[in-house]
């Protein structure tokens, strides 16, 4: 006789904040997780990003403590992972592109998971939004890198070509002085948010952030962001501005080490709880 076992604990699903109840046509959030790194120049492992994120966020409590509410309640569904064209940067481009227009054409708030951050340039070409708003550590504003114009050190420039601002935030290396829209780590946040205007695309790469609370990035730089600045920048962002999507790239998972994932997912569900209570 074979025994049917209970686990005591079953594991949440497989989606993000592992949720039982995931309705595409019920959910105003869609994750659309892509594994992509194949334009990355320090080493590669983005591409395992969305799913530490995912997997770490199964285990982040709904409840909000400093929203007051469940952002999940709004519903979030999960995509499948979009399959990226590894050996074209550009057709990777247009399938974001594709998936998140479709997104957005189902009058739902699309979320874009990386994967490297050339990803992002395909969610802004389809929600081609007025101003964006990027914390990074490097202001990725080549025309061309190592030979493409598409590629994760390019895609601002890209991006800029379609929306009118793009303002960076968090900067710590950069090419030239006095480049225009760019604030390093003691940024002026009065200064940040006038700059923003219309619909707004917020673009977080994770090494914005300082090292000392986000290492698993491929291109750390010291003296970035604190959780606290980043967290108070986005809310404002969120509250004062008509926020059409966002993504949260450049994850690299470190073996054995599961905080950073845990950061990640903890800021991926605090955007979707500001946008969720600008929604109420």
């Amino acid at each position: 006789m074979v025994l049917a076992l209970k686990l005591l604990h079953p594991l949440p699903p497989y989606n993000f904040m592992g949720l039982e109840d995931s309705d595409y046509k019920t959910a105003a959030f869609v994750v659309l997780p892509v594994p992509f790194d194949s334009t990355a120049s320090f080493g590669t492992g983005q591409r395992n990003g969305p799913h530490a994120l995912i997997n770490a966020s199964r285990y982040i409590e709904f409840y909000d403590e400093e929203l007051g509410f469940k952002p999940c309640d709004a519903g979030i569904f999960t995509t499948e992972e979009l399959e990226p064209c590894r050996g074209d940067a550009k057709e990777t481009v247009r399938r974001v592109k594709y998936e998140v227009g479709r997104i957005a054409a189902d009058n739902k708030f699309p979320i874009v998971f990386g994967g490297d951050h050339l990803v992002s340039l395909g969610a802004v070409q389809a929600l081609k939004p007025d101003s964006i708003l990027v914390i990074d550590a490097h202001p990725d504003d080549y025309d061309e890198f190592e030979g493409s114009k598409y590629d994760h050190a390019t895609w601002a420039k890209r991006a800029s070509e379609v929306a009118k601002t793009v303002v960076v935030v968090g900067c710590r290396s950069i090419r030239a002085p006095g480049t225009k829209n760019i604030f390093g780590s003691n940024f002026d946040g009065k200064k940040v948010l006038s700059l923003l205007k219309g619909r707004v695309y917020v673009s977080v790469d994770l090494d914005g952030f300082d090292p000392s609370i986000m290492p698993a990035v491929g291109t750390a730089e010291p003296n970035g962001l604190t959780w606290k600045q980043g967290l108070s920048l986005l809310e404002k962002v969120f509250a004062k501005n008509n926020v059409v999507g966002f993504d949260l790239v450049e994850l690299m998972p470190i073996p054995g080490m599961d905080a950073p994932n845990s950061v990640a997912a903890r800021l991926a569900y605090k955007m979707v709880g500001f946008a969720a209570r600008k929604k109420k």
